[in-house]
């Protein structure tokens, strides 16, 4: 029976090949973005569903009653004072150091040592009880006791030293002072820790340290956070309450009810407020994407489900003749049932086939590290979430199926031998699944063209004073390496300007794209209440030649008493400010001259800019390198190797351009465009092909219709307008319901921007005439081959 079953159900799928091929190929699309948006939405809804305590971990913030705001952290020396209270609702208090970036020098061999940069956390020794890291070599309990103690994650011991055995007793040497130091450190560190532990990788999605992979923590830290007098003024850290199996939160807050208990900060006093960790992830921001990418995710899906049900009940549907004479033969209602979900099952492997195929082939390419950022795509869990969908997917198909089972099973033998040309002479339900389309369509489309209209918007803002190509033709070198002299630094910059295509060399303590060299200027000397907001640069002589940075009055920078403003601050004054004498704590400046605005920025007015003289000999930290045209290549190759041979092996040699700079700058606005975009490509090339479906089985369905009609007299443009009239409607119809949705999405995303994309009347006239002519042309063929057509044939073939 299985056989007859699968011989019928092969049978039909091969007589309608087109319109079968596009169902498993949408619904393959559909299924695998919808796997990897919802591993997206996945991935934020379990944070910190991680740690084996989850239910039971609380964390505890600070809370201004006046501004009803919480702090965003604590001071270490709440946790130091709640453990010295009899709480038997409490089981263990951790505390935590805010994630940073350390400078080591990790000892590889006796006569080996390599820099590197780890996301660094500070802890205390009842981490280990709160959160339960899983240890895979090292002890505990030796690391709790040892000062200077590393705790190295599992891909990071690997990544240095090899192997994670290997890690264990090897040193890293701190290469630069930590904020919390005493004075008389020295600005070079020197501090050495011992690798102690080595643990499994936090997962990304874990609350304190969110999408950022952390490569160490560090116990008993002599020079941070926990042993440094700062700690009873500095709110770094985040503090967790591991509560007794038998408690709640409830109970922890009447231990602070039953106390009258608030912390002193700053000569005020704050509440302390309680939270899941798992309630208080919920109002952070990181949420949004988890609900955008859901949202995505389910309206692909939607766009290949719409063509694969359709398609599917309509076949099913259209087969009432044949199923009124398997009745006639004795067939019941569960062998129909079996006969149409062996079809369905059909379509559903071949789609997933191509599913399974997809996430293997790209599972692993997906994965993205920025500043600050991380994501990986395991192929292992998209194949398991895949399943699941898939799974969820046969039911729906068996309860259509049995659905189509029971209607047909209602029809009575004559109905169903005579009904059929009937029920076709309405479609409201595949106008309204196109129509469904069609709005998907819409809002990717829309969404698309936004993002490269305000990702060109950005572009050309930011550093406005160099154009495009300017900006692809200056190199950017940073030079931020601690293991380095500046002497070194300035040695390899000397080798730079050997090769004869460098045209000029800009040196500075900081890469603009970053941020800047200070931001505090007084217009009192020795008057600290009379500082004024600005940001401070340090530029040197040829900074504003080589950024095209035009001085509108007065001169440049010659001195290092001379200062240059930009126009942002001056026209805050509202005066000339040239003469203007202004203070730090060290010097004093004169302003001789405004310069055009410096636009660093998009998402924040800026303040105005100062601009000073730096002196390279104090401190080097990026190098910007102009190049003759033509001859960029061959710089780009000279620089690197001087890189290769004076940096150590680990440090990438690599050159990128200052536009590089801009692109990891809006690194996140730039994905997003190419998500969207490919989402917007499959949403509109699975509604094309439900387009071409339905006009395919329109213009087969009413040939003898347009016989007559031509027949009467009827010309080309009455047939076509036959036809298309429904698709204009449908076109007409979602745009004027998706285009207001989509403005208003564009009204609160402007909000983050200072400067904004002009999404006027042409913006949305010139989205709806693309889609409108994208559709025009794959139905014009279909009804133009119809509209030839001899009526004497069509009818005689009727």
């Amino acid at each position: 029976m299985i056989k007859h079953y699968l011989k019928v159900a092969f049978r039909n799928l091969l007589k309608y090949k087109t319109q079968n091929i596009i169902s498993i190929i949408g619904l393959a699309v559909g299924l695998l973005c919808f796997c990897i948006c919802m591993y997206c939405s996945r991935f934020v809804e379990t944070t910190n569903h991680c740690f084996s305590n989850y239910t039971r971990i609380v964390e505890l913030n600070l809370y201004d009653d006046q501004t009803g705001t919480c702090f965003s952290g604590t001071q270490v020396a709440l946790s130091e004072e709640l453990r010295t209270w009899a709480m038997g609702e409490v089981e263990a208090i951790s505390c935590m150091a805010y994630s940073r970036e350390r400078s080591f020098l990790a000892g590889i061999s006796e006569e080996k040592s390599l820099p590197y940069e780890l996301e660094t956390i500070e802890i205390d020794t009842l981490y280990n009880k709160v959160f339960t890291p899983r240890i895979l070599a090292g002890n505990w309990e030796t690391a709790s006791r040892t000062p200077n103690a590393v705790i190295l994650s599992e891909s990071t011991a690997i990544k240095i030293f090899g192997k994670i055995e290997t890690a264990i007793g090897k040193h890293l040497t701190l290469m630069r002072r930590l904020h919390t130091s005493p004075e008389s450190t020295p600005k070079t560190g020197g501090i050495v820790y011992t690798v102690q532990v080595v643990m499994e990788d936090i997962p990304l999605n874990n609350g304190f340290s969110f999408m950022t992979h952390t490569d160490a923590m560090v116990l008993n830290d002599s020079f941070g956070l926990f042993q440094s007098p700062k700690r009873h003024d500095m709110t770094g850290a985040l503090t967790y309450v591991l509560l007794s199996p038998h408690a709640d939160i409830a109970a922890l807050e009447q231990q602070f009810s039953k106390r009258n208990y608030s912390y002193t900060m700053y000569n005020q006093a704050y509440s302390v407020v309680a939270n899941y960790i798992g309630d208080r992830s919920q109002k952070k921001g990181a949420f949004v994407l988890g609900w955008a990418t859901g949202i995505v995710g389910t309206l692909i899906l939607l766009v290949g489900l719409v063509n694969f049900f359709h398609f599917l009940i309509g076949s099913f549907l259209n087969r009432t003749k044949e199923y009124s004479i398997m009745k006639m033969a004795g067939c019941n209602w569960s062998q129909q049932f079996c006969l149409l979900f062996v079809q369905s099952l059909i379509v559903i492997v071949a789609s997933s086939f191509l599913v399974v195929w997809g996430i293997e082939l790209i599972g692993d390419r997906m994965d993205f590290s920025l500043s600050g950022i991380t994501m990986t795509f395991p192929p292992a869990v998209l194949l398991k979430h895949a399943l699941q969908y898939i799974i969820f997917l046969i039911l729906l198909c068996a309860v259509i199926c049995m659905f189509v089972s029971v209607r047909i099973r209602r029809i009575s033998i004559q109905d169903g031998m005579h009904g059929g040309n009937k029920r076709r002479r309405k479609q409201w339900g595949r106008n309204f699944m196109l129509g469904i389309q069609f709005f998907i369509c819409w809002i990717f489309v829309s969404f698309t063209v936004a993002l490269f209209l305000q990702s060109e918007t950005t572009t050309k803002t930011l550093f406005h004073t160099l154009s495009q190509k300017e900006k692809e033709a200056i190199l950017s070198i940073p030079l931020d390496y601690p293991f380095m002299k500046n002497e070194e630094k300035l040695d390899m910059v000397e080798r730079f300007k050997q090769h004869a295509g460098v045209k000029d060399i800009l040196l500075s303590d900081i890469a603009y794209t970053q941020g800047v060299s200070g931001n505090l200027l007084m217009t009192e000397k020795g008057n600290d209440n009379s500082w004024t907001d600005i940001d401070i640069m340090c530029v040197p002589l040829n900074f504003f030649t080589f950024m095209n940075i035009p001085v509108k009055e007065g001169r440049t920078i010659l001195t290092k008493q001379d200062l240059v403003m930009d126009e942002v601050w001056q026209n805050k004054q509202k005066k000339n400010v040239i003469g203007m004498i202004f203070y730090d704590q060290n010097n004093d400046y004169t302003v001789c001259g405004v310069c055009a605005p410096f636009q660093t920025d998009i998402h924040n007015h800026s303040g105005g800019y100062a601009f000073i003289l730096y002196d390279p000999s104090v401190y080097v930290g990026h190098c910007y390198v102009k190049c003759y045209p033509q001859q960029q290549k061959e710089v780009v190759k000279w620089i690197e190797r001087i890189r290769q041979k004076m940096l150590p092996e680990n440090i990438p040699c690599q050159v990128r351009t200052f536009q590089d700079d801009l692109y990891e700058m809006q690194a996140m606005e730039y994905i997003l465009k190419d998500i969207i975009l490919f989402f917007a490509m499959v949403s509109i090339i699975i509604t094309l092909l439900g387009v071409y479906s339905s006009i395919t089985l329109d213009t087969e369905r009413r040939q003898k219709e347009v016989a007559v009609r031509k027949v009467n007299g009827a010309g080309i443009r009455h047939i076509i307008w036959l036809f298309a009239r429904l698709y204009i409607a449908l076109l007409v119809v979602t745009a004027i319901i998706s285009f207001p949705l989509v403005y208003m999405v564009l009204q609160w995303w402007k909000q983050i921007y200072t400067v904004f994309f002009n999404c006027g009347c042409w913006f949305w006239t010139g989205i709806f005439l693309s889609v409108a002519m994208v559709t025009a042309l794959t139905i014009w063929f279909r009804i133009m081959r119809i509209a030839r057509i001899n009526p004497v044939e069509s009818i005689k073939n009727e």
